[in-house]
């Protein structure tokens, strides 16, 4: 591959999507496969809104919390808002 530092070239070893639906909490986990935590990136994919909701209830952090937990958080704890995340491990 001429022109291209293959160095900096980044592999991929796994992607894993789910999505988080919260009850009447702040915060909600959900269970993966393990990775390395230093070589993966969390996705914040979207929120779908739960009856009752607001600003306040669908703004949600995510956290990959360890190799096999991702966490996410919110400030209220109304509604039952859903959300997704994508776990890439790089090589």
């Amino acid at each position: 591959m001429p022109g291209v530092n293959r160095s900096r070239l980044r592999i991929i070893k796994s992607i894993q999507r789910a999505t988080i639906t919260f009850a009447a909490a702040t915060t909600a986990t959900a269970t993966i496969t393990s990775v390395d935590t230093t070589k993966a990136l969390l996705s914040h994919l979207g929120v779908v809104a739960g009856a009752g909701n607001s600003f306040t209830n669908d703004s949600i952090r995510l956290e990959l919390t360890n190799a096999t937990t991702v966490t996410a958080t919110r400030a209220g704890a109304s509604g039952t808002p859903i959300v997704g995340f994508e776990v890439i491990e790089y090589f």
